[in-house]
């Protein structure tokens, strides 16, 4: 089987060696996966003992069926090379379930699952609507295998202190990740970024009073550009349309502008485009021809 597995996966980066341990404190793996600009794999101890099994795809297209990828070193090493793996232990669970009892349904049933779970380096669930009954490994490494070196500034410091600014512009750059990524990935990386904005929302009353109405805006206008990344451009404007000209704070008119250009963009609305298009920067304009351009036409 490791010659076939060999064979099979070699279209992807790592170096074979004997099977390795995984880590068993979620802590330490967050930290690890923050130094190495790497997600997190993780599933449960019994899931982790009774195995996992899965398919991968060979080089004509088949589908070879694993029985248990947990035994073959050649999966191991592979996604250590990509990830950082974790067993998550059974006698950590109540610990670890307070960390999200405030999340979605979807999100707790991923969380309790025995399913993999990608994580980022803060413990957060990236893959939560990701719900196949069987596990296509191949598929698996090409959709998550990321470096995550560009949010490792902001990782960084919301580590060192959680507040508004730490967790909003966690959540604003993986905005902007998303828009640079794989298509199949973007609306989870979007999903992601609402987790450290609604968080960021939390902090807003810790802020000082006259600042509060701008960046309670500014978190709204981001929850909107999510539409973006999910391919609504009209569902953008009916938002955009609900916010008066007059209730614009100054520092959030250029994120307003750019959601309205980026909107009209998608439309093909080259008339409303002009209006909006001297007001968006270089840099936006990058963002979202990336975004556009990995949308099928």
């Amino acid at each position: 089987m490791k010659k076939i597995l060999i064979f099979i996966l070699v279209g992807f980066s790592f170096n074979l060696s004997f099977a390795q341990d995984w880590m068993t404190n979620l802590e330490v793996a967050e930290r690890l996966a923050l130094a190495q600009n790497k997600l997190i794999v993780a599933v449960w101890q019994n899931s982790y003992f009774n195995g996992i099994p899965a398919f991968v795809d060979n080089n004509k297209g088949e589908q070879v069926f694993v029985e248990n990828i947990i035994d073959e070193p050649v999966v191991d090493s592979l996604l250590w090379a990509h990830f950082i793996p974790v067993m998550l232990l059974e006698d950590d669970y109540e610990k670890l379930y307070k960390r999200i009892e405030n999340r979605s349904n979807d999100y707790k049933t991923k969380f309790s699952d025995d399913s993999f779970k990608v994580m980022d380096a803060n413990g957060n669930i990236l893959n939560v609507t990701a719900n196949n009954y069987m596990l296509n490994l191949t598929n698996f490494l090409h959709k998550y295998s990321m470096d995550m070196s560009f949010l490792e500034t902001k990782m960084i410091n919301y580590k060192k202190e959680k507040n508004f600014y730490s967790a909003f512009y966690v959540g604003a750059q993986y905005l902007d990740f998303a828009f640079f990524a794989k298509q199949e990935v973007r609306p989870e990386l979007a999903d992601l970024a609402g987790i450290y904005l609604d968080e960021a929302a939390g902090y807003i009353n810790t802020e000082p009073e006259e600042s509060r109405a701008a960046i309670t805006q500014r978190v709204h206008l981001l929850n909107i550009q999510k539409y973006l990344i999910l391919e609504r451009p009209n569902k953008v404007l009916r938002q955009l349309k609900r916010i008066k000209e007059d209730e614009v704070a100054a520092v959030n008119k250029n994120l307003r502008s750019f959601l309205y250009y980026s909107a009209y963009t998608m439309l093909h609305d080259t008339e409303n485009v002009a209006v909006w298009q001297p007001n968006v920067t270089a840099l936006d304009r990058r963002k979202l021809m990336s975004l556009m351009s990995n949308i099928p036409h």
